[in-house]
């Protein structure tokens, strides 16, 4: 508490570049460096860079745009994997930037929705609700010049309909890849489900009807349904199929999927809105263990996130 810090965000990038926009690099004094922008000899120099500056105390935010290419114009990162990115350096300072540190780190803990900025003159923090249809991170052109807005909400997300085996594995696979996990079970005794440590919330309903309903942000969420048995991947797919959720999957085998697909016809259940759903849920892998089936779910759903952001 109290160190100040250099902090390195990617602000753009293009394909193939290694650092993605959104990642994040903080050096402090007498501590190891925490997050990535990349990696390699980039990162390396940064690093070395970030000592000195943190040694000097003083420092004006900067935007850098580095080039993976041996030749050619722009400045070299020194990899040559392709692509581009821009890098912002902002040097984090307590008595300045602590206020809005603690706030950031707060409306993290609880899930809330804020914009941070920063700019040549500092970082400010604006509450409101997401806007899902802006891009969250954009570099642009501000009153002092250049102009960064992040979007703090996390708009990874995935609710998972189901308490058992395969949630507990694919909870643990998706908060490991940055994404707010939400889980929804009818039963609270089962150790699957007190065992989870990876959701941000475990909630137990009285039918998984009643999941949908309560999911927040349905426009940024994955929903997995993956309960114990059809009647109850009926009832929770029955709560989310009318909302605007970008991806719902379910778990099944082929001969489970035609049940579950005539009883939601049964409901009425309309053939564009079937035609919405990824049944059986994950890539073919031919494997059936908890750990594998996460393993393959989770890759569809990037698959599916990478298709939708571009």
């Amino acid at each position: 508490m109290g160190q100040t810090v250099f902090l390195a965000l990617v602000v753009e990038h293009t394909q193939h570049s290694p650092g993605t926009t959104g990642a994040k690099l903080l050096v402090a004094q007498n501590r190891d460096p925490e997050g990535t922008i990349g990696g390699g000899i980039m990162e390396y120099n940064l690093v070395k860079r970030a000592r000195g500056i943190l040694k000097r105390g003083n420092f004006m935010p900067e935007v850098q745009t580095l080039i993976h290419r041996k030749s050619g114009p722009g400045e070299k990162s020194g990899m040559i994997c392709a692509g581009t990115q821009t890098n912002l350096y902002y040097l984090c300072r307590p008595e300045k930037d602590g206020d809005t540190a603690e706030r950031i780190v707060h409306l993290l803990e609880y899930d809330r929705s804020a914009t941070l900025t920063i700019d040549p003159s500092g970082m400010h923090i604006i509450e409101h609700q997401p806007d899902v249809h802006q891009p969250q991170f954009k570099l642009s052109d501000g009153e002092n010049g250049w102009l960064y807005e992040e979007q703090l909400l996390n708009f990874k997300r995935i609710a998972i309909i189901g308490g058992g085996h395969c949630s507990l594995a694919l909870s643990r696979v998706m908060k490991h890849l940055g994404y707010e996990v939400f889980v929804f079970d009818t039963r609270e005794n089962v150790f699957t489900v007190r065992k989870n440590s990876y959701a941000r919330t475990v909630c137990i309903v009285k039918d998984f009807h009643e999941a949908g309903p309560i999911i927040q942000h349905p426009e940024l969420t994955h929903v997995v349904v993956m309960t114990t048995n059809v009647d109850t991947d009926v009832q929770g797919l029955l709560g989310v199929i009318n909302f605007p959720f970008p991806f719902i999957g379910v778990m099944g085998s082929q001969a489970k999927i035609v049940e579950i697909f005539r009883r939601l016809k049964s409901e009425e259940i309309s053939k564009d809105q079937l035609s919405c759903l990824t049944a059986p849920v994950g890539i073919p892998m031919g494997s059936n263990t908890p750990e594998e089936i996460a393993i393959s779910v989770a890759a569809q759903i990037l698959q599916n996130r990478v298709k939708t952001t571009h």
